[in-house]
């Protein structure tokens, strides 16, 4: 268990973003005493710019524990969904009725099977290859002019900023949990055990420190001597305007909100913290997805952002106590994988260590060159 400072925090979160306020919400559920520290919207704030898929297929390719991991996850939703929304009164707009990755030829076709057929064997999640003629029972309106893609019938999709207001909404409810405008500038171990969190305004004594402010873990863990392997990845995002419901079911290009809106994304570009939007990327994505839904030509487009997804060279999650009571928390699922974070990743900082079944999402995996080749900022 984590010792109580004097000034009485058990744990300070520091990221206000979907996955600490997940660990925090988890950590409030279970009885222990939080305080998540949010930058605000001033920080590079991932979460903000999620496509919001809950999501399993696919995950694992460059690391095979991570597809038990991510099936875990989207299978706890359902109930997370609930309580969450039992205890706040937030609709998260979640839908599991499956989800497409759309392939635009044979060969990419056949590569995405092969490594689904693959993570099948580590994780056990059935997936089915579909033509397009098959893909229009679920999507009406898609066209012949690609191969097909692969489906799952345990993904989905939810609102991440309905999930974030959430989260925040059940945190404020506890008096002192979330603290605004927080901006963390260093952690400070104290030679008595624990740790010390400064901020431009004040510092805080807790007992254990959770890291899970995205990218900004990559200084925050430098104050503990400890480089990380993560770097951005800019994805854009178009919105269209209103229009009547015709999608059951997401694709990773376009899923159509409760509201009747369409997102329309998938660009991953590695251009550092820019997080301007660009006009080739742009029509990139528009075209893409017009070919592969034509009706969507006459539908107007009403903005457009991007966001930095938080990178390791893996793609996993990093789950670590990089120091004694310093526990790491990053991924760039924080939709797919906010269930599981509020309650397993949760419930092992709360017990005070993370256990051997977590071994494989360990910062151990990654090399000193990895390190230093990844580590930006």
């Amino acid at each position: 268990m984590s010792a109580r400072s004097r000034s009485g925090v058990e744990f300070g979160v520091i990221g206000g973003g979907l996955v600490g306020a997940a660990v925090a919400y988890g950590l409030m559920r279970k009885g222990r005493q939080v305080a998540l520290f949010d930058e605000g919207d001033v920080a590079f704030r991932a979460s903000r710019g999620n496509f919001g898929l809950v999501w399993a297929q696919g995950k694992g390719d460059k690391l095979e524990d991570y597809a038990p991991w991510a099936r875990e996850g989207a299978a706890m939703w359902g109930d997370f969904a609930k309580e969450l929304t039992a205890s706040t009164g937030v609709d998260l707009e979640l839908e599991q009725r499956g989800g497409f990755v759309f392939c635009a030829d044979e060969v990419a076709l056949q590569a995405r099977a092969e490594i689904m057929e693959r993570l099948y064997k580590r994780s056990g999640l059935q997936f089915e290859v579909m033509r397009p003629a098959q893909i229009a029972r679920f999507m009406p309106g898609v066209s012949a002019n690609f191969a097909g893609a692969t489906y799952t019938d345990e993904d989905g999709h939810a609102n991440p900023l309905k999930l974030l207001r959430a989260f925040h909404a059940a945190l404020a409810a506890n008096e002192g949990s979330l603290r605004r405008g927080a901006r963390v500038d260093r952690i400070e171990p104290l030679s008595g055990g624990g740790y010390r969190i400064a901020t431009a305004e004040s510092t805080v004594e807790c007992g254990s420190v959770v890291l899970a402010a995205g990218l900004g873990n990559i200084l925050l863990a430098k104050c503990l001597g400890v480089t990380l392997p993560i770097k951005p990845m800019r994805g854009q995002i178009l919105v269209t305007e209103r229009y009547e419901k015709v999608l059951s079911v997401p694709s990773e290009n376009v899923r159509q909100t409760q509201d009747g809106t369409f997102l329309l994304g998938g660009s991953w570009e590695d251009v550092g913290y820019d997080t301007s939007t660009t006009f080739d990327v742009t029509r990139d994505i528009a075209a893409l997805v017009v070919r592969y839904f034509p009706f969507l030509e006459k539908v107007r487009l009403v903005r457009s952002w991007s966001a930095l997804r938080i990178l390791a060279p893996d793609n996993a999650p990093i789950y670590d106590e990089i120091a004694p009571g310093a526990f790491l928390v990053t991924c760039h699922s924080g939709v797919s994988l906010a269930a599981i974070h509020a309650d397993r990743v949760a419930g092992w900082i709360s017990a005070g260590s993370i256990p051997k079944e977590a071994a494989a999402f360990s910062l151990n995996r990654f090399t000193e060159a990895d390190r230093r080749e990844y580590a930006v900022g």
